[in-house]
């Protein structure tokens, strides 16, 4: 249930990114929703789950506004698998790791869709604009990360199961 949670809100991460977030007064500054909620629902779910949804909701973005199918599914996927990956290998999962985990991803994200498309020649960036929009993206995604952990915890994790009642000493 929780993981039908969480592609929903993708997907209406996806919505407001595509539509609310294109306004002109609002696009001047760009937020990546999904790379926020696929970073939190790695933390929360694990990598399986991130890279499954990553593919899912970066498919969707690619047949409905990409330039070519495959770059947002594999960008997302990698991201999500990434980001779980190293949560799950640190003993303590603060709120710093993962905001730190996030702005790495958020960075990566940028330049892995810039790679691919400058290996198909399809962009039309240099790596200076690359550089200055990636560090924009940062800044918001970071701050809209540390808004949203809160939630995240709350919604996505669960309680883990314990077998034997701890003696309190």
């Amino acid at each position: 249930m929780r993981n039908l949670l969480a592609f929903i809100l993708l997907w209406i991460g996806l919505t407001l990114q595509a539509t609310v977030l294109q306004i002109p007064p609002i696009s001047s500054v760009q937020v990546n929703l999904d790379v926020v909620l696929l970073v939190l629902i790695a933390a929360t779910r694990g990598p399986r789950v991130a890279l499954v949804l990553g593919i899912i909701i970066g498919f969707i973005e690619d047949v409905n506004y990409g330039a070519f199918i495959g770059l947002n599914a594999f960008a997302y996927g990698f991201i999500g698998y990434l980001a779980g990956t190293l949560l799950a290998q640190l003993i303590a999962r603060s709120f710093v790791v993962t905001f730190l985990v996030g702005l790495m991803c958020t960075f990566l994200y940028d330049w892995l869709t810039y790679g691919m498309t400058r290996l198909f020649d399809v962009s039309t960036y240099s790596w200076s604009g690359v550089m200055s929009v990636s560090l924009e993206q940062m800044m918001l995604n970071g701050v809209l990360l540390l808004i949203l952990y809160p939630f995240a915890l709350r919604w996505f994790r669960t309680e883990e199961k314990r077998r034997y009642e701890t003696a309190d000493r």
